[in-house]
């Protein structure tokens, strides 16, 4: 996503080459082509009021949005749900809407008390500055919520969000996760990209005058006229300027003339894997039926995060399929091979105390008089490493390059 944000930031000033290692521009390379319709791998939506760098990119590129039910379900793996609802739309609103049945358990009790407490403290907490330097782990210990909320909904949540462990999310800073609940966060409705990545890929290719897919890089290094490019099969390409929009441990096995600093900076940021099963398999899903809900969070006291089971046919409006199909992270156990449709290892960025300090260090070396190697990714913002910051890079970026 990094890489086509500052595609299309540059390339009506520019002419701009994409360099794409996949078969297919980076956003939607582990697409999968099902009978009921193309599903992305990961799927992604999007919440308006902390989206909003990628909101404004895609009115400018003429992609539109379509509104989703992402209503979500928690359960113990085998056991019973604790926690659901329903989205409802009322006079434009999302309205989330919890059967009685559910609503009087005494964990679902407990989930909303402190949801209510946690959407009025958390922004009051990071507008006061009291959450500067504390992690939400440490945050969230000394504020008195009941376990459940925390290890049955909150951090589990943001695990799921973030594709993280429940250890990685309560190390994050509080400050970044405060800032994802922006003022009308529970009543907003979520979307994604009408046609999904595919859609994306081909507005934001639209200002970028050479596509080369399947390029394998064997080095790059700066010249005193720009930037060289050379191919595992020995061509080499020269350009003025080169942005990596690649994940930050991607780039120095590439980048043969990295300095100390760009070795330190770029290496200090850390990733943890996250696998993705496509599937038909409905014992990755919860237990009963009823209980299903669009996005599934299973909990297992054995695994340090959720499995989050996605019933595509829910998920997706226009997803047309009488079987059941999931996408589920973090499989607590193998589904039947006969059913599996796609099984993919991706990584994503981690995010902690340290990491402002580390922002600033790329800032710096971006502003480095001369420059022309530059550096963009969901991991080179501030906030959750998600299409947000990996647009907020981007631009920022394509200012410097100008």
């Amino acid at each position: 996503m990094a890489g086509l944000a500052a595609a299309w930031y540059l390339g009506d000033k520019h002419h701009v080459t994409l360099l794409e290692r996949q078969p297919r521009i980076g956003i939607g390379a582990h697409r999968v082509d099902l009978d009921g319709g193309a599903v992305d791998v990961p799927l992604r939506v999007i919440y308006p009021g902390y989206y909003q760098a990628l909101m404004r990119l895609f009115a400018d590129a003429g992609i539109a949005l379509q509104p989703l039910d992402a209503s979500l379900s928690f359960a113990q793996w085998g056991g019973d749900s604790y926690f659901r609802y329903r989205n409802t739309r009322v006079l434009g609103r999302t309205v989330p809407w919890m059967p009685p049945t559910v609503a009087l358990q005494p964990d679902a009790l407990r989930i909303l008390r402190d949801l209510g407490r946690l959407m009025v403290q958390m922004p009051l907490a990071l507008a006061s500055g009291t959450l500067q330097g504390t992690t939400l782990g440490d945050w969230l210990d000394g504020q008195g919520y009941s376990r459940v909320f925390v290890d049955g909904f909150l951090v589990p949540c943001f695990a799921g969000i973030n594709t993280a462990s429940h250890a990685a999310v309560r190390a994050y800073p509080a400050t970044t996760i405060a800032q994802y609940f922006t003022p009308g966060f529970l009543l907003s409705p979520v979307y994604r990209a009408v046609g999904g990545a595919t859609a994306i890929a081909d507005a934001l290719s639209q200002r970028i005058a050479k596509v080369q897919l399947n390029a394998d890089i064997a080095r790059v290094e700066r010249t005193p006229d720009g930037v060289r490019v050379q191919h595992t099969d020995g061509h080499t390409q020269h350009f003025d300027a080169l942005i990596f929009g690649t994940q930050a441990n991607q780039v120095l096995p590439m980048l043969s003339d990295a300095s100390r600093e760009e070795r330190t900076v770029l290496g200090g940021f850390r990733y943890d894997s996250v696998r993705i099963l496509m599937h038909h398999d409905t014992r990755l899903a919860p237990k009963h039926q009823r209980d299903w809900a669009p996005v599934n969070y299973l909990l297992d006291p054995a695994w340090d995060r959720p499995m989050v089971s996605i019933w595509v046919n829910r998920l997706l409006p226009d997803y047309q399929s009488e079987r059941p199909v999931f996408q589920t992270l973090n499989p607590f156990e193998e589904p039947d091979a006969a059913t599996v449709l796609q099984d993919t290892t991706l990584q994503r960025p981690l995010v902690g105390l340290d990491t402002a300090k580390r922002l600033q260090r790329l800032d710096a070396l971006h502003a480095q008089d001369g420059r022309c190697v530059f550096f963009c990714g969901s991991y080179a913002a501030q906030g959750i490493p998600l299409l947000e910051s990996a647009v907020a890079s981007a631009r920022a970026v394509a200012g410097l390059v100008g």
